[in-house]
């Protein structure tokens, strides 16, 4: 039991930790943000917790859900385009235009951390989409 309490209090200890305390100061028309007190009152301050960026696993999540989606949608776009007859032209843009934009969110999600096989996927779906 003293355990569980024992860790409650560290978490909620360790997540103050982090924040920082933000100032707002003015001095005649300059106002300025920082970290330390103003010289003098302080207009406004506020605790400011940071953002944290995206691990790679969350990345690489974002990255599969797209591929999951747009594969789903370009089968949907493929039965389309076969019902629809004379509409084929426009229907391979709006494929081309979306495959193109899924293999840039990708390719953002993924950053510098990106495979042979991630850009041999997407730019194999964009030439198919765009022929």
């Amino acid at each position: 039991m003293y355990r569980w309490i024992l860790g409650g209090f560290i978490l909620l200890v360790a997540g103050y930790g982090h924040a920082q305390q933000v100032f707002k100061c003015v001095n005649g028309k300059d106002v300025s943000y920082q970290s330390d007190p103003c010289p003098g009152a302080a207009v406004k301050s506020w605790d400011a917790a940071p953002v944290l960026e995206p691990s790679n696993a969350e990345q690489w999540r974002i990255y599969r859900m797209r591929r999951q989606l747009d594969q789903r949608y370009a089968n949907d776009r493929g039965a389309a385009a076969s019902a629809s007859g004379g509409m084929g032209s426009a229907n391979r843009s709006n494929a081309c235009e979306s495959a193109r934009r899924g293999r840039a969110a990708a390719y953002e999600a993924a950053g510098v951390k990106r495979d042979f096989a991630m850009s041999s996927y997407w730019d194999n779906l964009v030439h198919s989409a765009c022929k």
